[in-house]
């Protein structure tokens, strides 16, 4: 993780070397600008998602059991500060002057404002957050701040109340000087220093707000008290010296129970001038794991180490307890000092994956049965991509969540391009309307579950105000992350300040372009049995060509040949591929074929019980995901060829008797990895959005014909 530590000076201030060369000055510039684009690139997002592989049914863009957050202290773009500079640009500043850049225009002030919607009785309720996030920077763009301030009726401090920031981002070692001692429970404990001087001055510029406009109040969510990542090191040792040994889980304990004290006093205590700002508190985050759906250990998988400063992806929290205490402790302490007007969530990403969703109630009903402790609600983070997840998904964890805590709330919302995509000027417009018909259906199905009686929808928060300043425009291996090959149009209004279809999504959704739908391919499987062994039997002679042309940045080239009986489906690729890898550990990441099976072709948006996600790499090594998936229901040989390599499989009917006239949803992928063991792309026959593997509406179908 980078920090970037640097003094932007505005172009042209009194500050500047007026006798500097022009060339000299021009370069400093276009290093300032560079330094910015880097600096924006790491806005965070606050506890994100890392869908697991697709054999957990996650999304497999982003690695698993990763935080969505950095350590960059302020981490996003201003509107005076920063430019981007492209190659083209810096040559010609060798040469001559550019003109000077147009002034973005003014954020519309004739459109409904957000929270009118939103926090309405035909919204999700006249008390309903609707939020976005914002980071400490962002308070000198007055055309962003219009923005927060006309559309929203809450914040989240995107980095500033973390653990990091207030203990000054001093990562690497505490000041040793300001270590001192403060009371707590009648014993004197040493502590580091607090700082609160970067919460303080966006807390402090919302209550100016709100004095002077008693009837458009902003109300603030606090983020986050305890979290694996964004906590540094040093915290979880003795003398609070990251090379001396972990300290005891007792004195852990005194450690958590005064920093969530301090915290929740000088915030919310009857004494603070800002206990009014405050309606809910993220007390723990993330700390349920991708690769295991059960709780995260200190032995996650990563790159991340646990002697460095702070972590993606291991807990030391977990390493010094070895169990779930410090996640009660931290509902009880958080009940003990916080104002009972106060509501106490536990946050987390990936949280639509039904396994992961298994290990997050688990995590809530553990609180809730220990003594002592409050939960009042559970934060859906909602890092999602277009279309993905799917919707039925999206309310079934409302649904589930509904169950188990008072109130369900969407957290951090932002959505990914879709693989659709290819990043052109040209594709721009429709990816824009695919977004927000993305968004509508998530707004609905938000309304509709808040309207079931026992549920509370209590509001949403979008994860960011204007597009260029999302955490998603740089590249990240943190759950939920992008990775940078595209720019990302994550949130509800863009560069220039205006309302893009995201918005419109919820105030007037009349006004969406209407998206074509895609027809559905179909098939027709001849039936016939053949031997698996690699060799190609006369049989298969008979069966139909299908060709895989949807190709979402795979070079691969794939023909397939697919026959049936009473007892197997057979699939028959042949695929065209210069480069074979199989060196990555995420099987999906390798090459490989996939064939998703839906039998009783409901075309559901999330997997049923009939539902199958099967995998053979070009090495033969099987892999699958669903209830019914296992070694004995699959059987396969590979031959690698000249060009590429065959994959002949057989998998065997488990739900329904088939016949002729039968239909089935089904869907054949290739994964296509890079000489580096990375998946630079898929090639499929139906699906292009990139979603199989969750979600079965993309399947096509294909009829079982004698």
């Amino acid at each position: 993780m980078i920090r970037y530590s640097l003094l932007i000076l505005p172009w042209g201030s009194k500050s500047e070397n007026r006798d500097m060369k022009h060339n000299n000055m021009k370069k400093n510039k276009i290093i300032c600008a560079a330094l910015c684009a880097a600096m924006l690139s790491s806005m965070t997002a606050c506890g994100s998602s890392a869908p697991a592989p697709a054999e957990t049914a996650a999304p497999e863009t982003t690695a698993a059991a990763s935080s969505a957050e950095t350590t960059s202290e302020e981490t996003t773009q201003t509107e005076a500060e920063t430019t981007t500079v492209t190659e083209a640009e810096t040559e010609a500043e060798t040469e001559a002057e550019t003109e000077a850049p147009k002034p973005k225009p003014e954020p519309q002030k004739d459109i409904t404002p957000l929270r009118d919607v939103v926090a309405s009785d035909d919204g999700l309720g006249a008390d309903a957050i609707c939020g976005g996030a914002i980071v400490n920077t962002e308070l000198r763009d007055k055309k962003l701040m219009f923005l927060v301030e006309n559309h929203f009726n809450a914040i989240t401090i995107g980095n500033e109340l973390k653990p990091d920031c207030m203990f000054g981002y001093h990562n690497a070692k505490p000041i040793e000087s300001l270590l001192h001692t403060e009371e707590l429970n009648g014993e004197e404990i040493l502590v580091p220093q607090l700082d609160h001087s970067r919460a303080d001055k966006i807390l402090d510029k919302i209550l100016e707000w709100n004095e002077e406009n008693p009837d458009k109040q902003i109300r603030v969510r606090g983020h986050v008290l305890v979290w694996h990542s964004q906590t540094p090191e040093w915290f979880f040792h003795e003398d609070y010296d990251k090379t001396k040994p972990y300290v005891t889980p007792e004195e852990m304990t005194k450690r958590q129970e005064w920093y969530i004290k301090s915290m929740l006093t000088y915030y919310t205590g009857e004494d603070s001038k800002y206990k009014d700002l405050f309606y809910g508190w993220d007390v723990v985050n993330e700390a349920i794991s991708d690769a295991t759906n059960t709780y995260r250990t200190d032995t996650e998988g990563g790159y991340d180490s646990l002697s460095d400063d702070t972590h993606g992806s291991k807990s030391s929290w977990w390493k010094v307890y070895g169990s779930n205490e410090f996640i009660i402790n931290a509902f009880r302490f958080a009940n003990k000092y916080a104002p009972e007007s106060l509501d106490l969530y536990y946050n987390d990403y990936n949280e639509q994956n039904a396994n992961k969703r298994k290990g997050i109630i688990q995590l809530i009903n553990d609180v809730k049965a220990a003594e002592g402790t409050r939960i009042t609600g559970f934060g859906m983070q909602g890092h999602y991509t277009v279309d993905s997840p799917s919707v039925d998904q999206f309310k079934e964890a409302i649904h589930d969540y509904g169950q188990v805590v008072e109130k369900v709330m969407v957290t951090e919302l932002d959505v990914k391009v879709s693989a659709r995509f290819n990043g052109t000027k040209e594709a721009l417009p429709e990816e824009l309307d695919r977004e927000g018909h993305y968004f509508y259906e998530l707004y609905e199905a938000m309304k509709e579950m808040d309207k079931e009686d026992g549920y509370d929808v209590s509001g949403v928060v979008v994860w960011g105000i204007i597009d260029p300043n999302s955490w998603l425009q740089s590249r990240s291996n943190v759950g939920g992350g992008a990775d940078g090959t595209l720019a990302q149009y994550p949130l509800l209004f863009d560069g220039d300040y205006q309302a893009k279809p995201a918005y419109w999504a919820f105030v007037d959704p009349s006004k969406l372009s209407s998206v074509e739908e895609k027809p559905t391919a179909e098939m027709k499987i001849t039936k016939g049995t053949v031997t698996i062994d690699g060799d190609i039997d006369d049989a298969w002679s008979g069966a139909e060509d299908v060709k895989l042309d949807i190709a979402l940045g795979s070079k691969a080239e794939c023909s397939a040949k697919l026959l049936w009986d009473e007892e197997n489906l057979y699939v028959l690729a042949k695929v065209k591929d210069d480069v074979l890898n199989t060196d990555s550990g995420n099987d999906y990441e390798q090459d490989s074929i996939e064939v998703f099976l839906d039998e009783n072709n409901s075309k559901t948006g999330s997997y049923e019980s009939d539902d199958k996600q099967y995998r053979v790499s070009c090495e033969n090594k099987q892999s699958f995901n669903g209830e019914k998936c296992n070694a004995d229901n699959m059987n396969s040989a590979a031959v690698k060829t000249d060009d590429g390599y065959i994959i002949e499989a057989a998998f065997k009917w488990t739900d329904i008797t088939p016949a002729a006239g039968t239909k089935i949803g089904i869907e054949l992928q290739i994964n296509d990895a890079s000489a580096d063991g990375v998946r630079i792309g898929t090639l499929n026959w139906s699906d292009d959005s990139n979603t199989s593997y969750m979600n079965t509406s993309v399947f096509g179908t294909a009829e079982l014909t004698e």
